[in-house]
């Protein structure tokens, strides 16, 4: 019984727009919760019928959560105090408390990844990811979905309507983002797995349809969408999506000035709003036909204005209703917060008293041993002072082993360092390909069971078969196109990584070498920190000619000058000074003997009082634990002692700095 209420729970929730259930079924569920004892078929009933209200009245959703919270605590029911938890979260999006709902939200998600419920955490993703889309953060809404979308496919046994939500979520994400084409792609591979699976989503694929061609200003198709998905509404028996349809009709219709046609469709609207209960479209609709109305017939204008003022009303009814109720949730959180302190202040004494009780005991034994220790002093002391000297000898060359040893650490801590940032890049650089590739190959796989479906049939549409035989070539040809970007990348990283002898030296374009690490730095700092934004500029000097140095070594110089010119403007970036962009600016020259290539950034700058140190071992700028001190101690050498050249910093305090590299054409060493 408990998996049923479960599953009608879990499947209920997926959409992004959800319709609730018959009046008929939320009076069933609240007579059977009459009569059933507080256990945990209880906490599903509640959070079911808690749902039932989510569109309509998310208050009374939020307060059947609460219930269902309390008694899932009292139950000690992990499983159900995170499904309440998750109710409550979707009961706050409708309320417009976006803040607390991404909070319950993520705590549900946290919970049922302990619980390794993965069904209920990839639930808790995509209801983060409405949010986002109820807050219009919509690039940030298709991340979350991509990333739901990714963890469902890792799933061993992935519930097959889930694929057609999915693929409607993104396909409605991407509409917001006003990125038409690869919304309609998404809506045609949701058509199919919508038809077989969830056909309670059938009038929103329609109606998203629709909502393209409109946009594309395809008035016809935009109608024939439109009554496909009032079709599919009235099967479902959905006064919601009923309403949606129509008023989608009424606004078509207005675009095309067929006045009688508009009226019909706005009224059929506002009736099934009402039916349905919704509103905030009762307000909408009769707005609209105030609108419309007004200063033609003023009676009607009057009626729908009533009818607007009443709904809206009740809507500023149900906001005081929403504040009582966040108000009660807070307090209990209060509640718990003032438990766990006042049970941490009672183990916090209990810990002094102990600390207490081990210092005088401390203190004592101390006594004593000083007490023996005198009466030993006068026959001892030479002997003492012996071993003394020669202990502090042995810990002076002990200390020395270990800086040594140290020294050594850190210098190969900045190389690893070095070649997880370069690595972090590389990640970044071939991800992209490879995602074309798996998305490709994905679409391609079911182009290839329908093409194999339709050559099977008796009578196959020989069109229809050679549409798809010329989408799964194109798709070749794309994966074709994205492998051999990844192949390239990986081969010039092979390449680039073929040491042999360190000593050798090869003929090198400084150009392409620069560019190349510019991109990695950036990509691998924004591989670690995805709000580290920066803008790039480069100067190259065409006719540089190539000249033989250790490529692997003048990379890792580059990599180092240029996450320090990165991470010195996002610095200043943090300061919130307005108007600032932070910019790194890359440039080469060719000099009469000599290359020059500089790095500059427009950061806060170096201080004069340091400037003769930053090429010293050990000496960083940087907070405790982000630097060792070491990057331009081991560039300076690289460049020095391994090229023959010279590294100079041109500095302008509060302004910006730049590194500037000079590699003679001909190196001795």
């Amino acid at each position: 019984m408990r998996t049923f209420l479960l599953v009608i729970l879990f499947f209920g929730i997926w959409s992004h727009s959800a319709q609730g259930q018959t009046p008929a079924q939320r009076d069933s569920l609240r007579k059977e919760l009459k009569t059933l004892p507080a256990d945990t078929i209880r906490v599903y009933k509640l959070n079911s019928l808690g749902f039932q209200y989510h569109l309509n009245k998310p208050d009374t959703t939020y307060l059947l959560a609460q219930q269902a919270y309390d008694l899932a605590l009292k139950l000690h029911y992990v499983k159900g105090k995170y499904i309440s938890l998750y109710t409550m979260a979707l009961a706050s999006m409708h309320l417009s408390y976006y803040a607390r709902a991404l909070k319950q939200f993520n705590q549900a998600k946290e919970g049922f990844q302990q619980l390794k419920a993965t069904y209920w955490m990839i639930t808790a993703m995509n209801g983060i990811a409405n949010v986002h889309m109820e807050e219009n953060k919509v690039q940030k809404a298709l991340e979350t979905y991509h990333e739901v979308y990714t963890t469902y496919k890792t799933m061993p046994n992935p519930p097959p309507p889930f694929h057609a939500h999915i693929l409607l979520n993104i396909g409605e994400s991407l509409y917001k983002l006003k990125q038409l084409d690869s919304a309609v792609y998404y809506f045609n591979l949701a058509l199919p797995h919508v038809k077989k699976y969830a056909l309670d989503r059938l009038w929103a694929v329609y109606y998203d349809l629709g909502d393209v061609a409109f946009a594309k200003n395809n008035i016809n198709q935009a109608r024939t969408f439109y009554r496909l998905s009032i079709a599919a509404s009235i099967q479902d028996n959905s006064y919601t999506s009923l309403y949606d349809a129509y008023y989608r009709m009424a606004l078509l219709f207005q675009k095309t000035s067929q006045n009688d046609s508009m009226l019909h469709y706005a009224k059929l609207a506002l009736s099934y709003s009402q039916k349905s209960e919704n509103l905030a479209g009762i307000l909408n609709v009769s707005q609209f036909l105030t609108t419309i109305y007004e200063g033609h017939n003023d009676t009607e204008a009057l009626h729908y204005y009533r009818i607007a003022v009443a709904a809206k009303d009740s809507l500023y009814s149900q906001d005081k209703v929403r504040q009582l109720l966040t108000l009660s949730f807070e307090e209990k959180e209060k509640n718990q917060q003032i438990e766990a302190a006042k049970t941490e202040y009672k183990n916090r004494i209990r810990f002094y008293v102990l600390i207490g009780i081990l210092a005088a005991l401390g203190a004592l034994a101390v006594f004593l041993f000083c007490n023996n220790r005198q009466k030993q002093k006068a026959n001892t002391s030479l002997h003492r002072q012996k071993e003394e000297i020669n202990r502090q000898r042995n810990e002076i060359e002990k200390t020395l082993t270990e800086l040594k040893a140290t020294q050594a650490q850190l210098i190969q801590s900045e190389k690893l360092a070095s070649l997880g940032e370069l690595t972090a890049g590389i990640a970044h650089e071939i991800q992209n390909p490879l995602n074309f590739v798996n998305n490709f190959s994905e679409v391609s796989a079911e182009l290839a069971q329908e093409l194999k479906k339709e050559v099977e049939k008796p009578e196959s549409d020989k069109t229809l078969i050679i549409d798809l035989a010329n989408d799964l070539a194109s798709n070749q040809e794309k994966i074709n196109h994205h492998g051999q970007r990844a192949s390239a990348i990986v081969k010039g990283m092979l390449e680039h990584s073929r040491t042999g002898d360190a000593m050798n030296r090869v003929s090198t374009d400084l150009n392409a070498l620069a560019d190349e690490y510019l991109r990695l730095a950036y990509h691998g700092l924004r591989a670690k920190d995805s709000s580290f934004n920066a803008t790039m500029k480069t100067h190259f000097d065409p006719d540089l000619p190539k000249i033989e140095v250790i490529s692997q070594d003048i990379g890792r110089v580059l990599l180092n000058l240029i996450n320090n010119a990165f991470y010195a403007a996002a610095e200043k970036a943090k300061q919130g000074i307005e108007g600032y962009t932070p910019t790194v600016t890359l440039s080469t020259k060719k000099l009469e003997n000599a290359i020059e290539i500089s790095v500059k950034d427009n950061g806060n700058g170096i201080p004069d009082a340091i400037k003769d140190k930053i090429f010293q071992p050990f000496f960083t700028t940087k907070p405790t634990g982000q630097g060792t001190g070491l990057g331009l101690s081991l560039a300076y050498d690289i460049v020095t002692k391994g090229h023959g050249g010279t590294l100079e910093v041109d500095r302008e305090e509060k302004i910006g700095t730049a590194f500037v590299v000079h590699l003679p054409f001909k190196t001795s060493l």
